[in-house]
């Protein structure tokens, strides 16, 4: 057994948590800013569009999707980010915020605390490697291949500016079941 294959099989055996979820579908709020701090810029745009609308109060199984756009391409790291937050269908959404249709579907999803991004590799070999799903995304590097960082305590974040530390997230990864074609 090479070594790669042996990494390989124990990174994937370290994830004892990997669920699916359907997400479901949804109008979403996006934020995307590319340049210095791209979390933080798009993070504190969300939150000030979500306590103008009030959206916790009146969205209160809103969530909070965010991904790499686009990732990291050399050792600088300099990349782009986006948050989806999800929205009423019929909410306004000012520039420079857009309005999207987020279409949902299969999740593996992995929850890490935050900063623990190396996981990602490891929920990647669980869904190359789990037997029952096979990836679903797009393939491309630009926008972290469709998968998606579901950030949890949600509420916190939106009401606290420039709050960017969740306790923890979900890695989520599109897959759909082996069977289907």
């Amino acid at each position: 057994m090479t070594d790669d294959l042996k990494h390989d099989r124990q990174s994937c055996s370290k994830l004892r948590n990997v669920r699916i979820l359907y997400l479901p579908p949804a109008t979403v709020a996006a934020a995307h800013f590319i340049g210095p701090d791209p979390e933080h810029v798009t993070l504190d745009q969300i939150a000030a569009f979500a306590r103008a609308h009030d959206l916790a109060r009146i969205k209160p199984d809103l969530r909070l999707y965010g991904f790499n756009h686009p990732n990291p391409v050399d050792d600088t790291g300099a990349h782009g980010y986006e948050f989806w937050l999800t929205i009423p269908d019929d909410l306004a959404v000012p520039a420079p915020l857009t309005k999207k249709r987020f279409e949902g579907g299969l999740y593996a999803a992995h929850a890490i605390q935050m900063d623990d991004f190396h996981e990602w590799e490891w929920l990647s070999a669980w869904v190359e490697q789990n037997g029952e799903y096979v990836y679903r995304g797009n393939g491309s590097p630009e926008n972290m291949f469709d998968s998606l960082e579901e950030h949890l305590n949600v509420f916190t974040h939106l009401q606290t500016p420039g709050a960017l530390r969740p306790a923890q997230l979900d890695l989520l990864v599109p897959v759909r079941h082996r069977s289907q074609s």
